[in-house]
């Protein structure tokens, strides 16, 4: 078996590697990276990965940059790609990280309905990118009427070209806001996020520990009192792809529910309530 030692040289290696090539647009060298890079993440077992993260701290955040780059970089691509192709349907189903989503979002249900909530009708998805596939998959799968949140605007407009491209705008909606700022709030409540049964905060909304508690306090204020907050975190060497979100970071949220996945998917999930 790899030992620690092993593990984390060969995160600093590929983290060499990327910084080397610069640009992150899917390539053929590109992808392999990042796909032993997950792949390490996700298959290392937890003792192990929570040795090597002693010798990882300083990796973390240049990793987190690059990851959070070429995620966008990703999504760009390939909401172009559907957006050109003559079967926008069967290009997304080419989409290497689709299975992945689906998993993803079937876990999160199973957290809503663990908590003794039925399955969402109305759901606002925040920081959905230029592929937004969380609210597409509940869209097309669960027949949830979804809301798409994004501070920009050429994500958003790919995103809502993705939906359209794939006949989902009966079920979807796009709304420029950005989460960081105290004005998204009027926007917010104007488009009904008050009327949501489930509002998703996706991993990269809120940089840090202070601006998730601005981020979460500023949600809780305008949600349902019985509305659930689901907050995309990530723990041991997954964190070296997308910052860790404790309870404590979730500022007038009462978490009742904290799920770490061991497969391939790479988010965990907080789910609370509004507590104020």
């Amino acid at each position: 078996m790899i030992g620690t030692a092993a593990v984390a040289r060969r995160v600093g290696q590929l983290r060499a590697r990327l910084e080397a090539v610069g640009d992150l647009r899917p390539s053929v060298e590109v992808d392999a990276l990042f796909t032993e890079l997950v792949g390490l993440c996700c298959s290392t077992p937890p003792a192990l990965a929570q040795a090597a993260m002693a010798g990882l701290r300083e990796e973390a955040p240049v990793l987190r940059r690059l990851c959070a780059s070429g995620e966008s970089e990703l999504e760009t691509y390939w909401a172009e790609r559907i957006l050109a192709a003559a079967d926008p349907a069967a290009e997304l189903a080419r989409f290497p990280y689709l299975r992945n989503y689906r998993d993803l979002v079937r876990m999160e249900l199973g957290t809503v309905m663990a908590l003794g909530n039925g399955a969402p009708k109305r759901v606002a998805v925040l920081g959905s990118g230029a592929l937004p596939l969380t609210g597409l998959v509940l869209a097309a799968d669960y027949g949830a009427q979804v809301m798409h949140v994004d501070r920009d605007l050429a994500s958003l407009a790919l995103g809502d070209g993705v939906t359209s491209a794939l006949g989902l705008t009966r079920n979807v909606s796009g709304v420029l806001a950005d989460l960081e700022q105290p004005e998204c709030a009027e926007t917010l409540l104007a488009e009904g996020i008050g009327e949501c049964d489930v509002v998703v905060l996706a991993a990269l909304v809120g940089a840090d520990g202070t601006a998730k508690r601005e981020v979460s306090r500023r949600l809780a204020a305008m949600v349902r009192p019985d509305a659930l907050l689901l907050a995309r975190s990530a723990v041991l060497m997954r964190s070296l792809l997308y910052p860790e979100v404790r309870a404590e970071d979730l500022q007038d949220v009462r978490v009742e529910l904290e799920v770490h996945p061991y497969t391939d998917v790479v988010n965990s999930v907080l789910v609370g309530r509004p507590s104020a």
